[in-house]
């Protein structure tokens, strides 16, 4: 480390925790795929109306009314995403304080006495590619035409909560360079799952009204990249990188109804609410990341005693269409025999949807224990900070239906969505692919006395983000009164770049697929 580093160290707690503000932003999860179980995603997400299977427990409890029996459903969205962002600007420090590579893997050439990919364009980087699944295992009984009880887990619909880019790059002639990403969040892993468990009730013959309780747990691994200096922010021999570990339980819960308007038209809605998550868990860090001798790297950890994430509410309302096959039983019959499969010609479902993904504007962090920032060295992780993000609420409108081409054997399906965009451009991150878009849907389903076999795919057209104005700042521990760098405001010495480390073009491509299996017992 340069000179006069060590003198700032005091003021490391405060990379520690600036560092974590981007994380948590990330519960919104990134691209919702629309939507988790196996029939719904065939139609677009549209599937609140409708209820022909046991994954009405996750998405219209009310629902549940119009299966009969026991019914159990086993669905997974699987898909394939990599969100890519092209950075603006060179890699660069200031003509006060250069780049300094002194140490570490990316040594300063011997003539320039710079690192010999400084001056160079940033390249454009990609996070590797995620597999991820979103699974249900869902099941309801009906007791009668008046009462049913459903229960079961299930996780969010989306690949955006794994994402890994790689710490160092490839310039095109081969020379290594750090990561044009590595000041934002550049590695996330989420796990949410939810337990749901509600009854559902009809206190008039058209009308169903569902009750659920739905704890929840939450696990949040995430990396990012400080810098310990703030004179001279963009040099990699003073990056600190920070891997934050916490987990916690939750409770939450939906109020849903399904209103049977007649055997042609019926509505559904639902409202869900989930409270606040209090992980709690350990940050690990590493002082001199990229230090050329892994042995000159510092490790070290410090507790997270409680990270307080306010989770969006949803809502989600739709009108059906369905044309019955004469002489068979309808919706609205009450006989509990009515399957849209088997009695439909056809069915058409339109939705709405609303999340207040706005809500994770504020977190608060408490936290304990001491930062590793060298060799028998340590300071005192800051006690708390509470954090902001930029997130607005998210709209979308699902557009799906089925044909029952053999009534009873086999169905077809396709389904539009689309999504407003959640993230504001000119403070755009890697770590939130909220892309605004659309996406076309298809599926079928193929039925074998009580096992049903569904497929589903999508393809996805996201809207690219130009942040051609964007303002983020490198996280450092502050000058001598303990200011953070202000991105409206960069000195000379802090060179233009570490202050629009987010501007630049951010794109992402998905491949997305379920498969599920329901059972009628």
């Amino acid at each position: 480390m340069r000179n006069g580093i060590g003198r700032r160290m005091r003021f490391i707690g405060v990379v520690a925790l600036g560092g974590m503000a981007l994380p948590v932003a990330g519960y919104s999860y990134g691209v919702e795929v629309p939507e988790n179980g196996t029939v719904a995603y065939g139609r677009g997400g549209a599937f609140v109306a409708r209820a022909s299977d046991a994954s009405a427990v996750a998405h219209n409890m009310a629902g549940i009314l119009g299966l009969n029996g026991w019914q159990l459903v086993v669905n997974a969205n699987v898909g394939a995403s990599s969100n890519c962002f092209q950075r603006a600007g060179t890699y660069n420090g200031s003509a006060d304080v250069p780049i300094e590579g002194t140490g570490t893997r990316f040594p300063n050439d011997r003539l320039t006495g710079l690192p010999s990919y400084a001056g160079r364009a940033y390249p454009e980087v990609c996070s590797n590619t995620a597999v991820a699944l979103a699974a249900q295992v869902l099941a309801s009984y009906r007791v009668n035409r008046w009462l049913a009880f459903g229960f079961g887990l299930t996780t969010p619909s989306t690949p955006g909560s794994g994402q890994v880019f790689n710490d160092s790059v490839r310039l095109p002639d081969g020379t290594e360079a750090p990561t044009p990403v590595r000041s934002m969040l550049f590695q996330k892993d989420l796990l949410v799952a939810y337990l749901p468990i509600g009854v559902a009730i009809a206190p008039h013959p058209r009308v169903r009204l569902g009750l659920t309780f739905e704890p929840g747990f939450a696990r949040f691994q995430f990396g990012v990249m400080a810098n310990a200096a703030y004179s001279s922010p963009q040099s990699p021999d003073t990056d600190l990188l920070i891997r934050l570990n916490a987990s916690g339980f939750f409770l939450g819960g939906a109020a849903s109804t399904q209103i049977l308007a007649s055997r042609f038209l019926s509505f559904g809605a639902q409202f869900r609410y989930h409270a606040p998550v209090s992980a709690s868990g350990t940050a690990a860090t590493t002082a001199n990341y990229y230090a050329a001798n892994a042995a000159n790297q510092a490790p070290g950890t410090f507790s997270i005693d409680e990270m307080r994430v306010h989770l969006p509410w949803t809502l989600r309302a739709g009108a059906r269409f369905a044309l019955p096959r004469a002489g068979r039983p309808t919706q609205d019959d009450g006989s509990g025999r009515y399957d849209p499969m088997s009695d439909d010609l056809f069915d058409v479902e339109a939705n709405f949807t609303y999340e207040a993904t706005s809500l994770l504007g504020t977190t608060a962090i408490s936290n304990s224990g001491n930062i590793t920032v060298g060799a028998g060295s340590t300071v005192p992780a800051p006690a708390k900070i509470a954090l902001n993000s930029n997130l607005g609420d998210v709209m979308g409108v699902r557009v799906g239906g089925d044909f029952n081409i053999l009534p009873g054997r086999l169905a077809l399906r396709a389904g539009f969505s689309y999504e407003t965009q959640g993230i504001n451009a000119n403070q755009a991150v890697v770590h939130i692919p909220a892309y605004g878009g659309a996406s076309i849907h298809a599926g079928l389903s193929y039925r074998w006395r009580w096992l049903t076999v569904s497929l589903g795919v999508g393809t996805f057209f996201f809207t690219p983000v130009s942040a051609t104005s964007a303002t983020g700042a490198v996280v450092t521990p502050g000058d001598t009164a303990g200011a953070q760098i202000n991105p409206a405001n960069c000195t000379t010495s802090q060179g233009q770049g570490a202050c629009t480390i987010n501007r630049g073009d951010f794109h992402g491509n998905l491949t997305n697929g379920s498969l599920g299996f329901a059972f009628r017992f």
